[in-house]
């Protein structure tokens, strides 16, 4: 219930070369980090969290999210209601993309007052943001693959940043990541990062 700017990192499972380059077979995944910067995106616009920075690996991801409680707060309950049913449609386009929601849905929530506040608690939850970014992932690359099961650990690391210092910093550190990692020479060519969106 009150504002926390958090450095989430996840590694995906089975494979390494789930976000990368499959050694065995050749094959590329880097499609997927577009998906994931599309959820990412996607998330920013309905959830109470400020997407901060990311940096997308071959098989682990950094995020500085900051949560915002207090925004959240002042929603008007139909914009909870949209907002939830907007990352967890009921009803999707041929592109599988969120249908605005109807009337009916929309009461649905409205009207049941413990479900609107669960739910305005959850749009402001980073828990919430992992488990929504990592179900969606998870069933896309399961519906490549033909497979089943988790993409990304269940269990996340996020660290509190606690004051400015720790916050530039871990900005800093999550930036430089691929460059670090020789994936990339210059922030320009840091593909799926927030450094490379802010650089261009």
């Amino acid at each position: 219930d009150e504002i926390a700017i958090v450095h989430v990192m996840n590694r995906t499972v089975r494979r390494c070369f789930l976000l990368g380059d499959d050694p065995v077979t050749g094959c590329n995944y880097d499609h997927r980090k577009q998906w994931i910067d599309d959820q990412l995106v996607h998330q920013a616009k309905h959830f109470g969290i400020d997407l901060l920075c990311q940096a997308i690996m071959s098989n682990h991801i950094h995020l500085v999210l900051r949560s915002r409680p207090d925004v959240v707060a002042e929603w008007e309950d139909s914009e909870v209601a949209r907002r939830w049913l907007m990352l967890c449609a009921l009803s999707k386009d041929d592109d599988g993309r969120p249908r605005e929601p109807s009337e009916f849905e929309l009461n649905a929530i409205r009207n049941d007052k413990p479900r609107l506040a669960e739910i305005r608690s959850r749009l402001s939850d980073i828990s919430w943001w992992m488990r929504l970014l990592s179900q969606n992932i998870a069933q896309r690359a399961n519906r490549e693959d033909q497979e089943v099961g988790k993409f990304l650990r269940a269990r996340y690391r996020a660290v509190r940043l606690l004051d400015e210092t720790a916050i530039l910093a871990c900005a800093a550190y999550v930036d430089l990541n691929p460059i670090r990692a020789a994936l990339a020479e210059t922030i320009e060519s840091s593909d799926f990062t927030s450094a490379q969106k802010r650089a261009l």
